[in-house]
């Protein structure tokens, strides 16, 4: 039985609140794992210029028989395309590789900007969608500032997304005030702390409840926080269905409670060459 997996709806966005993520996954375990989550019920796939594999991707789309309507596809633009001479050319490449005209969500993978600043490439963020190359828009890793500044360039409504890690051990409750007040979502990525939930007593001794894992217990916090989408990744079957299958429990308030008193310090992802300064 397929999961039906709700939908964060705003901006006129209608994305799936869990996703299914391709970071470090080869081509040859896309073209593998793909078929089986399309099968148990995924719908929303990310995946990035910098990962290289999306040609799989669009190999597994194309194999599928989905409907494209049925599908809600993001890639990300990596730094070294951000210049406005570059960055068309670069999504065109990437919808050629995914074998699709647009993709649902076109992101911005890392605020590293030249000395122009970001507002060329939101510029050409914003082209891109106007020439139709993607549904919608949105923004990865930047920090507060960051975010408040796209957000004045772009104007309100126009970004959807900002794509940053997030999970039960980084606390992430300013920004996503501040979302919340700039109408954007969160998608969390890692959120499964590369794996690190699995082994953690509190959120075990939580699931042992409702007869689930430690890590379902991490996604299901999560996508029970409103306009929250989480995309773990990963190439086991396994794995694949057991992330899929939370959607038949709710965490209670004594739950949720405990969770929140777990360590909210702990960023896993933090590229020096990359990372603004973070607002911990």
């Amino acid at each position: 039985m397929k999961a039906e997996i709700p939908i964060l709806a705003g901006n006129d966005l209608n994305m799936p609140a869990l996703g299914f993520g391709t970071f470090q996954l080869s081509d040859e375990t896309v073209r593998s794992i793909l078929p089986v989550a399309f099968e148990l019920g995924y719908r929303h796939i990310d995946t990035a210029q910098i990962y290289g594999n999306e040609s799989s991707v669009g190999d597994a789309i194309a194999e599928s028989g989905l409907d494209r309507q049925s599908l809600f596809v993001t890639t990300k633009v990596w730094v070294d395309q951000f210049h406005p001479d570059r960055f068309r050319g670069s999504v065109e490449q990437s919808l050629e590789r995914l074998g699709l005209d647009q993709v649902d969500l076109l992101l911005l993978h890392w605020p590293v900007f030249d000395e122009s600043g970001m507002n060329p490439t939101l510029e050409a963020l914003l082209r891109a969608r106007s020439d139709g190359l993607a549904r919608h828009i949105g923004i990865s890793n930047f920090n507060i500032a960051q975010m408040e500044q796209a957000v004045a360039f772009c104007g309100p409504g126009e970004l959807a997304t900002n794509q940053v890690e997030y999970h039960v051990y980084l606390g992430q409750q300013r920004l996503r005030r501040v979302l919340g007040r700039l109408d954007l979502m969160l998608t969390a990525y890692m959120p499964l702390a590369k794996a690190r939930v699995v082994n953690d007593p509190v959120l075990w001794e939580i699931g042992s409840q409702y007869g689930k894992t430690s890590a379902q217990v991490a996604l299901r916090w999560l996508v029970e926080q409103d306009r929250v989408a989480a995309i773990p990744a990963t190439g086991n079957p396994h794995h694949a269905r057991a992330n899929i299958e939370i959607f038949d429990f709710a965490l209670s308030a004594e739950d949720i409670q405990r969770i929140a008193e777990l360590d909210k310090d702990r960023r896993y992802c933090a590229p020096d060459s990359l990372a603004p300064e973070w607002d911990d």
